[in-house]
């Protein structure tokens, strides 16, 4: 255990280390644009040659344009902040507007001017609000705005108070945590963005933690009517902005307090909670290297977290670390006054001591796990004769995924499971001593955008560019250290110490020894899914109430598998188009719609796009245990005689090598060909029964949307939109009779993956957003959202453990063609309702103290949840020539899809936010948050465990005539509907501190 000197040593050297490695890296700040039209204060006429200044403590120097012959005019790459904007003209008094400009977003400023006639300087309160007002729906949360909230400072709660945006993806996990889905769309169809750099993780496209949160400055979030400029997407697009610092030196210094003892138990927390206090370091630093011409940024993060876990039934207490460093530096170069080279280096690096997969029995199960993983980028972007801007952008990410994680290289180093649950024991799974699976990225963009002004058909800001993203990974897919998996349907606890027998009855017939070997390890290579895009969009202001968004992206994919495969050249064209119009021409209230396509990624993470290759993927051959005996006798524990389960899995590998001969770390996949008893062997490429034949297309989305969006005088705003999504292409596979293949001797059906969906595979959603913000005075905002919305289909395509998966509509669809295989309803991440309103209200302003109490109100209406199990369809059915045998077990609803809710979830919870004015620059902060103030105990998860005629006592039926009838044909277990361990309830009454200073 470190001690806390230990760690502000630390934090002190990455501070300094920092700042050496990021003067020579370079990355991207998303900018936004300030746009609009001149006219006198009557508006009767338009003024052209009008001189537009930008001034800002986010800019370097200032920005300058002219308006063109019809008034309008247009400030871009603009990095986020409060500007100033300044209206000259001779005969004219000077106009000052107060603007906020966000991340990747429009700030329509339109300005009447007053004829002089005394000299004067005459200063518009404008648009600062944090709510979209174009045809994008788009939501901005301030770095200032989150820290003030009862929420973690982090992406993902910033991301979750956007409207549209639901955490009810898969679970993530043992934890409380789900996936974030956006709009209905899959978990993993989302583009995280931090500086204009990509941060999906590869295998789930979560995001990834490549950030400090004090040095967050905004994070927007676009759900909707987003432009061409954005793809590889099909749910929202996230745009996280970091500091860059300034023209005065500033920083901060924080210490985030946790405790276990700070949070109450759930009805079902059985781990005693360690009072023990784990601090989490912050430290930001920025300022000139040289004023108005380069900036620098350095931020760090440190955090030691200390919990108490148990294994599961043995119920053996262990500690749990978990030790993380951030680091980022950031320069912003500004070369003149209209060329800007800015650049990031972004580093996480990850020690997890005592991790563990599975639910465990045995401490033997626990490893330490790494996962380094870095980011850099260079961007530059500049101004050239005013209206034509030029961006050019390069990004490298990588990511060391799991080192470490995993038992030792040996024959006899292989884990243990249950044949009914996930209880693990013995060495843990994977192997943790060899090849390191690596998961980067590599990204160019060049842009180019040109603002045309006549006077006949209006303003056009036209934008063009080319985008390639490669995501790339390398993984050699070892399941233990021996390449076997072993389980058995039953084992022994000693009561007294707690280990573990494992009880192997060859008589049962469903103990088994699984080879998993991995062949092609000599041609083994980064899988590559390279996208590569060309776009341009329009935004064109025809006149004062009428406005449009045209744009097209064209998207080609190029995936090859490990082998080199060739797995997708496939390619779409996604037309966007957005119309606003101004009621009155004045900004009050504008209507908006928008028609669009957008095509996501192919995902390289897809458990069938690598299939088509031998390099690192594992084949399979399963042996059903029928050596002697071992621990059969329960009475073996009092007698102290039971046999351990490491001699037990030496039993049981000797007895599979005498049987079969083959040993899955040296021997020849054809060494297996002709070993009685073994199911079959599977192995991926040129043997395997299942691969990549007419290549596989990346999944899309049709979007419409209508809104309308009124501003509240100059305190406020509301928006409301309606949003219609469908969705096609999904990952499927399908077999025809007839085709099939060769794999140990034995001709196997083939199976092809693909899009096979269409007609057959349904995800539609519809959603109604409303959001607002208003400013009541200088002490006091009340801001929120709500969204109501239904996502129905039959696929949900994607698990926590695996992320995207494909489905099955064509595989053996005799089988399959019956009613209760695949209704359409409500789909797992369906969820009717949710609101999320805030106020935050300044209790004392003063020169020297400030108090600040901020109060976020949740409500989420529960997920959908059915009875589903599973049938024997083969006695129904003649086959039409498959020469494999079928799983007899296909999947039936026994209720609708949906049939059930889980309950609805509220919480309150309240900040309080003291600062204290040491010096003049100076201030000294404490934060006390209490979140679910009421302490309510809501279920979010809970068991679906539906027996059947293939897992219990109930009677078979022909799903193709009869109606499955509950008590006589199924059953809910046990356990339905019911909560299982802590982390099926919502998060308990918790108290969270922190303290520092900031200048």
């Amino acid at each position: 255990m470190r001690k806390t000197n230990i760690l502000r040593t630390r934090l002190v050297i990455f501070l300094v280390a920092g700042l050496l490695v990021a003067l020579p890296a370079l990355a991207q700040i998303p900018t936004g644009t300030v746009t609009g039209k001149v006219e006198t204060a009557d508006g009767t006429t338009r003024l052209p040659g009008v001189i537009v200044t930008a001034t800002s403590p986010s800019l370097q120097g200032q920005r300058d344009t002219v308006t063109g012959n019809d008034g309008t005019y247009r400030l871009g790459f603009l990095p986020p902040g409060a500007y100033d904007i300044t209206f000259e003209l001779n005969d004219f008094n000077t106009t000052v507007v107060r603007v906020r400009v966000n991340a990747a977003q429009i700030a329509p400023t339109n300005v009447g001017m007053e004829v002089a006639s005394v000299e004067e300087q005459i200063i518009v309160l404008g648009s600062v609000e944090t709510i979209s007002e174009t045809a994008t729906i788009s939501t901005t949360i301030t770095g200032d705005e989150l820290n003030n909230l009862p929420v973690a400072r982090n992406i993902r709660r910033a991301v979750e108070l956007a409207p549209g945006v639901h955490s009810t993806g898969p679970q993530i996990g043992s934890t409380r945590e789900s996936a974030i889905t956006i709009n209905g769309a899959m978990s993993f169809e989302n583009l995280w963005l931090i500086n204009g750099v990509v941060v999906n993780e590869n295998s789930r496209g979560q995001s990834l933690n490549l950030f400090i949160e004090d040095a967050i400055e905004e994070t927007n979030v676009s759900i909707g009517s987003v432009s061409a400029e954005y793809g590889r997407f099909t749910g929202g697009v996230i745009n996280v902005l970091t500091k860059s610092g300034g023209n005065q030196f500033s920083g901060s210094l924080r210490v985030s307090l946790q405790n276990d003892d700070w949070e109450s138990k759930t009805p079902l927390t059985t781990v005693e909670q360690e009072d023990k206090i784990n601090e989490i370091y912050e430290a930001t630093l920025g300022g000139p290297i040289w004023k108005d011409r380069i900036w620098f940024f350095l931020a760090g993060r440190d955090r030691l977290l200390d919990t108490t876990e148990q294994t599961s039934e043995t119920e053996i207490a262990y500690a749990k670390q978990d030790d993380q460093q951030r680091f980022e530096g950031k320069l912003t170069a500004n070369l003149s006054s209209s060329h800007t080279l800015t650049g990031s280096y972004l580093e996480v690096d990850q020690a997890a001591v005592n991790d563990s997969f599975g639910d465990i029995l045995e401490l033997s199960r626990l490893v330490t796990r790494t996962d380094p993983q870095d980011l850099t980028a260079i961007n530059y972007h500049g101004v050239f004769g005013g209206n034509f801007f030029a961006e050019a952008q390069y990004s490298v990410r990588n990511l060391d995924n799991g080192v470490g994680s995993g038992g030792e290289r040996g024959l006899y180093s292989s884990p243990w499971q249950t044949t009914f649950d996930n209880s693990a024991w013995g060495e843990p799974n994977f192997c943790g001593n060899c090849e390191n699976e690596q998961r980067d990225n590599e990204n160019h963009l060049v842009k180019g955008s040109y603002f045309l002004s006549t006077e006949g058909a209006g303003s056009h800001d036209i934008a063009f560019g080319y985008d390639s993203f490669n995501s790339r990974s390398f993984n050699v897919n070892h399941q233990s250290g021996s390449d076997f998996r072993l389980a058995a349907d039953d084992f022994l606890i000693d009561p007294n110490t707690k280990e573990v027998f494992t009880v192997l009855d060859p008589t049962s017939g469903s103990n088994w020894v699984a080879a998993w070997p991995i062949f092609g390890l000599d041609n083994v290579a980064k899988t590559s899914f390279e996208t590569n895009s060309f776009y341009v969009n329009d935004r064109w202001q025809l006149n004062d109430k009428w406005s449009f968004n045209i744009g097209v992206r064209h998207d080609k994919n190029d995936g090859r598998d490990a082998g080199g495969n060739l797995v997708s050249d496939d390619s779409k064209t996604s037309p966007r188009l957005g119309l606003s119009y101004d009621v009155k021409g004045d900004g009050d209230l504008v209507i908006n719609a928008s028609w669009g396509d957008y095509v996501a990624a192919l995902h390289g993470g897809i458990n069938t796009a690598n299939s088509a290759s031998t390099g690192g993927a594992t084949g399979r051959a399963i042996l059903f245990y029928g050596g002697p005996p071992l621990n059969t006798d329960p009475n073996c524990v009092a007698r102290g005689d039971c046999i351990p389960t490491p001699e037990v899995t030496r039993i049981v590998t000797d007895w599979w090598l005498d049987e079969t001969g083959f040993n899955p770390l040296t021997s020849d996949p054809n060494d297996i060909a002709q070993i009685p008893g073994v199911l079959f062997l599977t192995v991926p490429g040129e043997v395997s029964n299942v691969g990549v034949r007419g290549g596989i297309s990346s999944p899309s989305t049709e979007e419409l949307t209508v809104g309308a969006t009124k501003r509240l005088g100059t305190r406020g705003i509301i928006r409301a939109d309606l949003i219609f999504r469908e969705w096609e292409d999904f990952y499927s596979n399908k077999n025809e009779v007839g085709d099939t293949v060769n794999i140990g001797g034995t001709e196997v059906d083939f199976v092809e993956l693909g899009n096979f969906g269409d007609g057959l595979l349904k995800r539609d959603y519809v959603g109604a957003n409303f959001q607002g913000r208003y400013r009541f005075s200088n002490r006091f905002t009340l801001a929120g959202n709500y969204t109501w919305s239904e996502l129905e289909g039959n696929i949900n395509g994607e698990t926590g453990p695996n992320g995207p998966i494909s489905d099955d509509p064509l595989q053996y669809r005799e089988y399959r063609a019956f009613p209760g295989h695949r209704p359409v309803g409500p789909l797992g991440a369906d969820q009717e309702h949710k609101l999320r309103v805030w106020g935050m209200y300044d209790i004392v302003q003063g020169d020297r103290h400030n108090l600040n109490v901020s109060l976020l109100q949740n409500f989420f209406s529960g997920t959908p949840y059915h009875a589903e199990g599973d049938v024997d369809t083969r006695p129904f059915v003649t086959n039409p020539g498959y020469v494999s045998a079928i799983d007899g077990q296909i999947d039936y609803f026994f209720t609708p899809r949906g049939a059930f809710t889980t309950p609805d979830v509220s919480s309150t919870d309240i900040a309080l936010l003291y600062g204290f004015r040491v010096a003049k620059n100076l201030e000294l902060f404490f934060k006390t948050e209490v979140l679910n103030v009421f302490n309510e105990d809501a279920v979010i998860d809970l068991d679906t465990q539906t027996l059947d005629a293939t897992t219990g006592d109930f009677a078979e039926f022909n799903p193709f005539t009869e109606s499955p009838i509950e008590g006589t044909h199924w059953g809910k277990g046990d356990e339905f509907g019911q909560p299982q361990n802590e982390f099926d309830f919502q998060r308990p009454r918790t108290y969270r501190f922190s303290v520092g200073f900031r200048f």
